[in-house]
């Protein structure tokens, strides 16, 4: 399942803390479906600022604790503020990020320093593709069994039961 998103969006806020947690257990769990999560950051410069951070965290945390990123990426959207209220400024976010375990702020500040315009231009690109798909906004998903090349799309913070239905249909096509 790919998964478009923005972090100043308030349906994927409303997706992550409803529908996500059932997908997860139902779904993720027993290895039928895979998410796969993509920044889609168009709410503003605050939403690409808080992608960028994304990438950062990730880098620093996938090797050793990829659990890490989910308790970051959580807790951005439980925290999440009015959409360009400032709340996902570069420094509010490192204040969060200091409140999340097994993630160190210090280096995600100093990625963001060092790598910024090269994962804007491969968030920009992934924006571009998502384009191609008929994605406008967030949240969205595809869901694609590769094994029989199906797909099928979902658009908006839809009820777990709609993605029940969806995974369903598409892994028995």
């Amino acid at each position: 399942m790919y998964y478009w998103s923005d972090y100043q969006c308030p349906f994927c806020r409303r997706f992550e803390q409803n529908t996500l947690p059932k997908i997860i257990r139902n779904h993720v769990q027993s290895g039928t479906v895979r998410v796969v999560f993509i920044e889609f950051p168009y709410m503003g410069k605050a939403s690409m600022t808080a992608a960028v951070m994304d990438r950062c965290v990730w880098r620093q945390v996938r090797e050793d604790t990829p659990e890490a990123y989910w308790r970051w990426h959580s807790t951005l959207f439980d925290k999440q503020g009015s959409k360009n209220s400032g709340w996902a400024s570069k420094a509010n976010l490192l204040e969060i990020t200091q409140g999340v375990d097994g993630v160190d702020a210090s280096a995600v500040d100093s990625c963001m320093q060092t790598h910024r315009s090269e994962i804007e231009a491969s968030i920009n690109k992934d924006m571009s593709q998502a384009a191609q798909f008929g994605i406008r906004g967030t949240p969205a998903f595809i869901l694609y069994n590769r094994d029989v090349d199906t797909a099928g799309k979902l658009v908006g913070a839809q009820p777990y039961d709609r993605f029940d239905e969806a995974i369903t249909r598409v892994q028995n096509a």
